[in-house]
């Protein structure tokens, strides 16, 4: 062993440990440096919404704290540089406390252990600037007799701009147009405050994975609602949730509105409109046999109804629907007080013309002297309700 020397600084094998590739122990860790990190970072935070580049993309915050941001934001930054340094050089390391990291004395080869913390910094105005500590311990080859043990100062510069989200939100950009509308008539004010309520719950999901998800603007109509979205994914998804709750139909329109300066390409903006039933709670309908129905609730798996010849809940799902071609029908509402409870018929007063008639005993329980509204189709009447309940 005495024969062989460390190239680099001539001390022998027996003195300078076990040779690794011709160089002593500390010549080894001198010539295979870990904390190649660069002295200054730069990054960048978005002064208007707080998100920040990390790994080449734009993310949303943890807090929204000024203070907390900027050192989440360098906190990033120098993680991300200790990555890139480590890359191929290590199978894993792990971040620990300095504290920790003082601990450490032994490794397996291809781990390494991190400790940083910031020992500098103003954050008053931008650049905010925050300067670390960064001490790193590793063991990269199985003759390492000590572990490499670096430190270094590294000073994040945190500048402020613009993402590209916002910079396209603040430009008045969108991608696609939501409409919502119902078949046949103008959307109710109940349902327009239930679909911006779907809207408003999954916008904030979906911008969680898709940051161009975003509402540029909600036009009101006397017809139904417009949602002006920056990406055609998001307005996708809201479409089907909406669906899946009123039910109805999603259709999608394409218009040309110019060329990509960069790419040479043709730009299309989407138009997705959803379309919901015409039928509301409380509309009356018939299906191909002629059955008399009244709406009782509708969703999007389908139309939950109540027959009126046998005051029995029938539910359909949409195909079903449109099958037996359910629609809507004109009827005539009266109200009437019964008069006499036979045993077959019913005997009503109309409480607007006081004329009377008998109408087959219907299956639902009645009481003398109460007043029930009936739906007239033709000429056959039937108990849709007591008044009070209207």
């Amino acid at each position: 062993m005495g024969g062989r020397f460390c190239y680099r600084c001539g001390i022998s094998e027996e003195e300078g440990g076990p040779l690794i590739d011709g160089l002593c122990q500390v010549c080894f860790r001198k010539e295979n440096p870990l904390l190649l990190l660069e002295d200054e970072i730069n990054t960048e935070l978005c002064q208007n919404c707080g998100s920040y580049r990390k790994h080449g993309a734009w993310v949303d915050p943890e807090t929204y704290e000024l203070e907390d941001l900027i050192f989440e934001v360098a906190d990033s930054a120098l993680l991300e540089a200790l990555e890139r340094a480590l890359e191929g050089k290590v199978k894993h390391y792990e971040i620990l406390s300095m504290d920790e990291l003082d601990g450490i004395e032994g490794l397996s080869v291809g781990e390494a252990v991190v400790a940083f913390e910031p020992v500098n910094w103003h954050i008053e105005y931008f650049p905010a600037v925050v300067t670390y500590k960064v001490r790193l311990k590793a063991r990269i080859h199985g003759l390492q007799r000590e572990l490499h043990d670096e430190r270094k100062h590294v000073t994040v510069y945190v500048r402020q701009t613009i993402c590209p989200r916002c910079s396209r939100f603040l430009g008045g950009y969108f991608e696609a147009i939501l409409q919502v509308r119902a078949d046949g008539r103008p959307l109710t004010g109940d349902e327009r405050k239930e679909v911006e309520g779907i809207v408003s719950r999954k916008v904030d999901e979906i911008m969680r994975k898709d940051r161009m998800g975003f509402i540029q603007d909600t036009i009101e109509k006397a017809e139904g609602l417009d949602f002006y979205m920056g990406s055609k994914g998001s307005a996708r998804k809201l479409a089907q949730a909406i669906r899946d709750r009123f039910g109805g139909t999603i259709h999608e329109a394409y218009e040309l509105v110019g060329v990509d300066r960069q790419t040479s390409r043709e730009v299309y903006r989407t138009s997705i409109s959803v379309r919901i039933p015409r039928f509301q709670r409380g509309d009356v309908v018939s299906d191909r046999q002629g059955k008399i129905y009244i709406v009782e609730h509708v969703d999007g798996r389908g139309i939950e109804l109540r027959n009126l010849e046998t005051q029995k809940n029938e539910r359909m799902d949409w195909k079903t629907a449109k099958r037996d071609d359910l629609r809507e029908i004109e009827y005539e509402r009266e109200e009437a007080m019964v008069t006499s409870i036979g045993r077959d018929e019913v005997q009503f007063m109309n409480m607007k013309t006081y004329e009377t008639f008998e109408m087959k005993k219907p299956n639902v329980e009645l009481e003398e002297g109460e007043v029930y509204v009936l739906i007239r189709v033709g000429s056959g009447r039937y108990v849709k309700g007591e008044q009070d309940s209207e």
